[in-house]
């Protein structure tokens, strides 16, 4: 009987260990790259920004950050804090997205602030960098690509009489 009864709490045990340690899983994964400018970065996986990359090091700042899904469909705006210099974020962002098949569209810097626009065949990603109070700022926009909006022409006025 007292070896059912240690057995039965070694069961409950390791059952509830492995619980706990599945509970405790970081959701993020890992991928190192090899940047231009001669350092390693590591990106990682963020649930909602699938395939999308974030340098490692960056928080997610709940508080200021939003993101959905529906379908094929998905929408976020959130924002990251790190320690990374806003330009060695930009870069890993210029080297990183191509291979996640996102083509650079526009590029530019605007009071402190730098902002890259992406572009897949379905989703635009808004990437935009900038230090306040000694950290980095990362927000990353990400959604539907707009269809059609682009291409449009616009037919010439006809005067009625």
């Amino acid at each position: 009987m007292h070896t059912r009864t240690c057995l039965a709490l070694a069961a409950t045990v390791t059952t509830g260990a492995l619980l706990f340690g599945c509970a405790n899983v970081n959701t993020t994964s890992n991928t190192t790259l090899s940047t231009s400018h001669g350092t390693a970065a590591s990106a990682v996986q963020h649930p909602f920004l699938e395939n999308i990359p974030l340098p490692q090091g960056f928080r997610l700042v709940p508080e200021r950050s939003v993101a959905r899904e529906s379908g094929r469909y998905r929408m976020a705006k959130c924002e990251f804090e790190g320690a990374v210099a806003p330009e060695q974020v930009t870069a890993f962002y210029q080297n990183y997205m191509p291979s996640a098949q996102f083509r650079l569209k526009t590029r530019n810097l605007e009071a402190g602030e730098y902002r890259l626009r992406f572009e897949s065949g379905t989703e635009e990603c808004n990437i935009r960098v900038s230090r306040h109070r000694g950290t980095t700022v990362l927000v990353v926009d990400l959604g539907p690509l707009p269809q059609g909006t682009a291409e449009r022409q616009r037919k010439p006025l006809t005067s009625q009489r």
